[in-house]
């Protein structure tokens, strides 16, 4: 009889305690891994694009269905050397409830804006520099 009494004591402490805290702790980690994946993509397609550019906007409009919200210091293209802090929030469902987890990067753009959309290092336009 004691082995029972054993057996369905740590059968409650496993489904009360520690299960609970494996599944919030994995819900955690798979949450923190996509933040900052997220938040690192973002911040290298800022970069890339020279700014905010429709498709940045476009990005952040679409990750606000998933519960992300994504800020930015200066909404436009900004020119060479010019600095843009990007603040992200992001809210999602754990076993404890709602959690939020929240920051922000800043991203130096080193990509130069061209008139015309050309790439600066083409031939056609290094034939005017030389």
């Amino acid at each position: 009889m004691s082995n029972l009494k054993g057996a369905i004591l740590a059968m409650a402490l496993w489904v009360g305690v520690v299960f609970p805290f494996l599944l919030s702790f994995g819900i955690d980690s798979l949450q923190q891994r996509a933040y900052l994946s997220t938040t690192e993509k973002i911040a290298e397609l800022l970069k890339q694009e020279g700014g905010v550019s429709e498709q940045v906007q476009q990005v952040a409009n679409n990750l606000k269905g998933k519960g992300y919200i994504v800020t930015f210091s200066k909404p436009s293209l900004v020119q060479f050397g010019e600095e843009i802090v990007i603040n992200y929030q992001y809210e999602y469902q754990n076993v404890r409830g709602k959690q939020k987890l929240a920051t922000q990067n800043k991203v130096v753009i080193d990509k130069r804006i061209v008139a015309g959309g050309g790439n600066p290092t083409t031939p056609r336009n290094l034939k005017h520099i030389l």
